[in-house]
């Protein structure tokens, strides 16, 4: 009975997740609208808000990109008069410590096995307009965050919300920080420690329990003194991290060498012709490869979330526009730089891969039959993969068990609802001899990469650096474990300044001390709803912060344009930039 009403609780989450809160316009409102409609709103929303602030920034914040790294060199000390919390430089490296993390490693390779190499194209569209949402967010936070008696700079989109629309708006930045609450728990803390805790377990053997102690206690150590012992510890591992893999990638690219052009050709005919790792029918790969590339691009680099502007807030600075043209460097150095690096290694290296035809046209008609309509979909769960390769049966104190909760029959079951649905006319799916061969006979078919095999996530990262270079899967081992605890550390900020929102200050140190519990129990619980309850938490952030965003895009252009705010002040406006006067409507300090 337990099991079935976990079951259940896992599948009302997924489908609030997959079908309404990153629901397509289709799937929602019963169109057949080409292309945009099978996109997620969201995705939609999120993409058409970058390219709007783009053309309205006159293409500035890809103009200025060497000046952004300039201002960052800089930012490495705060100027003489400055008021925060933090170094612009700090601010960004803890913004980035919560961005770089498993996406860049997983998250591509998803990307890539879904959508083709073409999806790495639209990733980088993706970032390019992406850093106009990052820029304009995060010097909005600097324009209207506040400052309490004890010298806490708050901002962020809660606070736009509040100071730039006003009082009436203020429901929207509540759901914003209950939004806010819910990702940074469930993906931004127990996901990550959940997978800290797989890749050390499998690794190295050692217990869950031991790895979530030691994961708390860490966390503990570093968010009990707030933004200024989070910006001091990520100020100095952020830009190790990203060099360190950045090298390693480099190295693999460079014995690889003869490879390299092979796989930009693949990603530019991709995002154009298609070629997606799990199959697709003609004129929908395309498709595939934007959504792909789009959906994964924005979940890395966070732009138009609005978790990034909450750490530049604290940015020691008078000027929004400077520390916002700081910002948008996150979104470049997350995706332009480190999951290019990533998605190069993936597509250069070849190696003795195997793929079980099961499995590739299972999940190629997952990804068909969605794009059909809600009323075609075939859900296929992840579980049926394992069933299909053979991994399910593992042996428990002497005993085997299975480990999941399908059998062979119900993969084949599977195959037939999707062989059923293949014929019903052009859907792309294709269920041959094979795919029953697959589980039945264990029929493994070689191929050139590891996109192309039954690997996933991050194990396809892994095993395209084993095969380029020797200990190259110790070294993503070693740097999931890195990215995923100081992306714990970024989200936990994140939260306490959303309960701080809520409740007041007096609720932070309490969070603290809740926050490094979660981080211990994500640990030891391996629940599927987590993820969806995560996604469910960033779509209740980023659709509030880009309604403000887009209502304050005209300050956005005012301030871009004059240097330094020449707004005329609200009377709503409570922020500490209104309250200090810093240059508004060109008056002196």
């Amino acid at each position: 009975m337990g099991n079935v009403s976990v079951e259940k609780f896992n599948e009302i989450v997924a489908t609030l997740a997959d079908d309404y809160f990153w629901g397509s316009i289709n799937s929602i409102f019963k169109t057949n609208i080409p292309f945009l409609g099978e996109m997620p709103i969201l995705a939609v929303l999120l993409l058409g808000t970058g390219f709007y602030l783009t053309i309205i920034l006159r293409f500035m914040p890809i103009l200025r990109i060497p000046a952004g790294f300039a201002l960052l060199w800089k930012g490495r000390k705060a100027g003489k008069g400055e008021e925060g919390q933090i170094t612009p430089f700090a601010a960004l490296m803890t913004a980035l410590s919560s961005t770089v993390g498993t996406g860049n490693l997983a998250g591509v390779a998803t990307a890539i096995t879904l959508g083709g190499p073409g999806a790495i194209f639209w990733m980088w569209m993706t970032a390019l307009v992406g850093m106009a949402t990052k820029y304009a967010e995060s010097m909005l936070a600097v324009r209207y965050r506040e400052v309490d008696a004890d010298g806490n700079y708050k901002g962020g989109p809660m606070y736009y919300i509040k100071n730039g629309l006003g009082p009436k708006w203020k429901w929207l930045a509540i759901i914003f920080s209950v939004g806010t609450l819910a990702g940074a728990v469930a993906a931004g803390n127990m996901v990550q420690s959940n997978g800290i805790a797989d890749v050390v377990n499998e690794s190295f053997g050692t217990p869950r329990v031991a790895t979530g102690l030691i994961l708390a206690g860490l966390a503990f150590v570093v968010i009990i003194g707030g933004i200024k012992s989070i910006g001091k510890f990520a100020s100095k591992l952020v830009p190790i991290m990203a060099f360190s893999y950045v090298t390693a990638a480099i190295i693999v690219l460079i014995m690889n060498a003869s490879g390299i052009p092979g796989a930009f050709k693949l990603i530019f005919d991709g995002a154009f012709s298609g070629n997606a790792a799990t199959g697709g029918f003609s004129g929908a790969v395309v498709a595939l490869a934007i959504r792909a590339g789009i959906a994964r691009g924005l979940f890395s680099n966070e732009a138009g979330q609005g978790s990034a502007p909450i750490a530049h807030a604290a940015a020691k600075t008078k000027d929004p526009v400077q520390q916002g043209t700081i910002a948008m460097l996150g979104t470049f150095i997350d995706t332009i730089v480190i999951c290019t690096m990533t998605a190069l290694v993936i597509l250069t290296v070849s190696g003795d891969f195997k793929h079980n035809p099961a499995v590739s046209q299972l999940k190629a008609c997952a990804i068909n039959s969605a794009a059909l309509g809600s009323e075609q979909k075939i859900r296929v769960d992840s579980g049926l993969f394992t069933v299909a390769n053979g991994d399910h049966m593992v042996e428990v104190d002497g005993k085997i068990i299975n480990k999941t909760d399908f059998s062979k029959a119900d993969v084949v079951a599977k195959l037939d609802q999707c062989k059923a649905l293949a014929a019903t006319g052009n859907t792309g799916i294709v269920i041959d001899d094979n795919a029953y061969a697959g589980v039945m006979e264990d029929l493994r078919l070689p191929v050139d990469n590891a996109w192309q095999s039954d690997l996933e996530g991050a194990r396809i990262t892994s095993a395209a650096f084993a095969a380029g270079i020797p200990g190259g899967g110790y070294i993503i081992t070693f740097a999931l474990m890195v990215f995923a605890f100081t992306t714990i550390l970024g989200w936990s900020y994140y939260g306490e300044r959303a309960i701080s929102f809520l409740f007041g200050e007096k609720a932070v140190l309490p969070f603290r001390v809740i926050w490094c519990v979660f981080t211990f129990l994500g640990a030891l619980l391996a629940v599927k709803s987590v993820w969806k309850l995560g996604d469910i938490g960033n779509a209740a952030m980023a659709a509030p912060n880009l309604i403000a965003v887009l209502l304050l895009s005209g300050v956005v252009v005012s301030m871009t344009r004059g240097g330094k705010d020449t707004r005329p002040i609200q009377p709503h406006d409570e922020s500490a930039h209104a309250k200090g006067l810093h240059n508004v409507d060109g008056k002196p300090d």
